[in-house]
């Protein structure tokens, strides 16, 4: 089973408590697991436990969440998302099993595709992700990288083509 990936490439840290309560809204009923480690307490700490996840990725960390959904236009399960940052970005990998978008009918497969792409592009103009990687994992890599989303590529009709070819 292969899974899909999407990175948001050099994501700005002051952002991410806010992406993290607005956009992806974390349902705590909905952690399968997470880990994170805190520099502070030299401790690893669960998501439940973090007030600031920009505090706690400060001044550099990683850390992921298992979550059995999360909407991303269309609800998704088994989401893996995993935060790497340095002083002041960092990317966040967004991965699920590619039968999620892939199974159903044709004409759902592409709903389903659109109202993805749809999100990613919404979240990449409001946080000014200048880059954002899809393809399957690991979706950094060249030869598995299906396509860039950057200033070229922002047409919502050519993505979606582009992530069903």
């Amino acid at each position: 089973m292969e899974s899909l990936e999407i990175i948001l490439l050099d994501f700005n840290k002051n952002n991410l408590d806010q992406f993290i309560k607005n956009d992806l809204n974390i349902q705590v009923d909905r952690i399968k697991s997470s880990h994170f480690y805190d520099n502070r307490s030299e401790n690893d700490i669960e998501f439940q436990q973090i007030e600031s996840l920009e505090e706690i990725l400060s001044p550099k960390g990683t850390g992921n969440i298992l979550l059995s959904q999360l909407n991303l236009g269309h609800t998704f399960n088994d989401v893996m998302i995993v935060f790497s940052f340095d002083e002041k970005s960092g990317d966040i990998v967004i991965n699920f099993p590619e039968e999620e978008l892939f199974s159903g009918e044709n004409s759902e497969t592409t709903l389903k595709a659109q109202k993805l792409i749809e999100y990613i592009l919404d979240i990449k103009n409001k946080y000014a992700i200048e880059k954002v990687r899809i393809g399957h994992e690991p979706a950094m890599d060249d030869d598995t990288c299906l396509f860039e989303i950057d200033i070229e590529m922002m047409d919502t009709n050519v993505i979606v083509s582009k992530l069903l070819a």
